[in-house]
């Protein structure tokens, strides 16, 4: 007989998204579905903002959830993107503020260039049906891709990446990004742990992984919902190599970003508390920084 998964009170969902950035709910809501599932605690990772961790964590407050700020960062290592979590961090702080005020910059300067590129296709999208896509969200391709469909290029958000705006479309721009430095010294600036998102679907190599590690990076990502059982094993055996934390998360985005359920990919609370052991080190230096 198959022993029975473990209950989700044992787990953290470490990887999440609102409709703060590419989501389909409010951040209130993410935290009442992370309640209603079981999990004993929840990161909300929005790319590139932290404008919905006020909300989550008050609602997280009223259901005792133990609730994780944070935020998703694209960023560049040479000319690899690789993303980057903040776990633990302090929402508040001026400095990760401005980073992420810059980042949306930056993707609102690519979704603008996409645009022109859709417009030389005479697809009919203007940037006025992007930002109506995106509401008060950080802009992103998946935003372009409803646009797409609602003036009827496409049928649905998979083919509108497919033919035109992803890696290989006719209309891809490559996003600037901050630097992997860069992110990893915010990260540890507001009192967080700086974590590699996805990095075997991201194809992101041991050497680099090792090349961020020497520069700060407090660990990755193991489990995801696009990792095989090859790449988690394969991951594993560099957590044990390298020293770096483990971490997982199930990359949540709601019906229809990414097709992910809550807490899918939750990770062990050994793995959370050593992360926030972590973050709790970065705190105490920038404290006795400041003193």
């Amino acid at each position: 007989m198959n022993n029975p998964d473990p209950p989700l009170s044992r787990f953290a969902e470490l990887h999440s998204h609102s409709d703060h950035s590419d989501g389909t709910f409010g951040p209130e809501k993410v935290v009442e579905i992370a309640h209603s599932v079981g999990l004993a605690a929840l990161a909300l990772t929005d790319h590139d903002t932290v404008s919905g961790i006020a909300a989550a964590r008050a609602r997280a407050a009223q259901l005792d959830l133990d609730f994780i700020a944070g935020v998703e960062f694209s960023s560049h290592v040479g000319e690899k993107e690789v993303h980057i979590l903040g776990l633990f961090i302090d929402d508040r702080d001026l400095a990760l503020i401005t980073a992420t005020e810059q980042a949306r910059r930056f993707r609102r300067e690519r979704a603008e260039v996409i645009v022109g590129k859709l417009r030389d296709l005479r697809l009919g999208v203007d940037f006025a049906g992007v930002e109506s896509a995106a509401g008060s969200a950080s802009i992103g391709r998946p935003h372009i891709a409803t646009a797409l469909v609602e003036v009827g290029a496409v049928s649905n958000v998979d083919a509108a990446f497919r033919r035109y705006i992803g890696n290989a479309g006719p209309a891809f721009v490559p996003k600037p990004t901050l630097s992997a430095n860069e992110v990893i010294e915010v990260i540890h600036g507001a009192g967080g742990a700086a974590i590699l998102a996805h990095p075997a679907s991201s194809r992101v190599a041991d050497r680099t992984i090792l090349d961020l590690a020497d520069i700060g990076l407090d660990g990755f990502e193991v489990v995801h919902p696009k990792h095989k059982k090859a790449q988690q094993a394969r991951l594993r055996r560099l957590i044990d190599s390298s020293g770096l934390l483990p971490s997982a998360g199930s990359d949540f985005h709601g019906p229809g970003g990414g097709r992910t359920s809550m807490g899918s990919c939750a990770a062990p609370l050994e793995w959370k508390e050593a992360l926030r052991l972590r973050a709790d080190e970065h705190a105490r230096r920038v404290a006795s920084l400041l003193a």
